[in-house]
C-alpha cells in the first residue's frame, strides 16, 4: 500500500488533471500538450501545501487549520492565474469577473482540499467525504458531457459554466468540512 502523501499527490493531480484536459486539452484543441504544465504546475502546489497543511496542524486547532489552509490554496491559485496566465480580473473588468475569479479561487482550493476530505477515514466526516466524492463526480460528468456532446459554438460556454458551478458548490462542501473539524484532533494525509 502506498503511503497516504503519495495518494493525496494522486487525488490532487486527478481533480487538476480531470479539469485541465478539458479546459486545455479539448476546448484549446491541444490534447496532449496540458499534460507536462499541469504536472509541472500542480505537483508542487501540492507538496508545499501538503507540508503547509501538516506546520498549521502542529500549531492550530484543525478547523483552523483547515480554513487558513484551503484560503491559502485558492489565493496562491489566484495569484499564479493573474501573474503567469495573465487572467487577472482589471484586464478585462466585468460582473462576469466575479464568479470567474471566485471560480478559479474555488479550484485551486479544491485541488488542495478534496484530497484531503477524500482521504479521511474518521466516520465522523465519511458523510462528508461521500458528499465531496459525489459532487466532484456529478460536476466532472456535466463537464465532459458538456465538452464533448455539445457544438463547437456552444461548448465553450456550457463547459466553462460547469467548471464555474461545479467548483463554485464544492464550497458547500468546505463549509460542512470546516463544522465537522471544530472539535477533531488534527490529521493531515501521510501523517500516519
Amino acid at each position: 500500500m502506498r503511503p497516504a502523501w503519495h495518494r493525496f499527490l494522486l487525488l490532487g493531480l486527478l481533480v487538476a488533471g480531470l479539469e485541465e484536459f478539458i479546459t486545455q486539452g479539448v476546448l484549446k484543441e491541444k490534447l496532449g500538450g496540458w499534460i507536462v504544465p499541469t504536472v509541472l504546475a500542480f505537483a508542487p502546489f501540492l507538496l508545499v501545501f501538503l507540508g503547509l497543511r501538516r506546520m498549521l496542524c502542529s500549531t492550530l486547532s484543525e478547523a483552523q487549520a483547515a480554513i487558513i489552509y484551503y484560503f491559502a490554496a485558492g489565493f496562491t491559485g489566484l495569484l499564479f492565474e493573474w501573474v503567469i496566465m495573465g487572467l487577472c480580473p482589471w484586464k478585462d473588468p466585468q460582473l462576469l469577473q466575479i464568479p470567474f475569479q471566485i471560480g478559479m479561487f474555488s479550484f485551486w482550493g479544491t485541488v488542495a482540499l478534496a484530497p484531503c476530505i477524500l482521504l479521511e477515514a474518521r466516520p465522523e466526516l465519511s458523510r462528508v467525504r461521500r458528499f465531496c466524492f459525489w459532487l466532484l463526480l456529478i460536476g466532472f460528468v456535466l463537464i465532459y458531457v458538456s465538452a464533448f456532446t455539445l457544438p463547437r459554438r456552444d461548448r465553450f460556454a456550457a463547459v466553462l459554466g460547469a467548471v464555474l458551478l461545479t467548483f463554485i458548490l464544492m464550497n458547500g462542501v468546505y463549509l460542512a468540512y470546516f463544522r465537522v473539524l471544530r472539535q477533531q484532533k488534527c490529521s493531515s494525509p501521510g501523517s500516519h
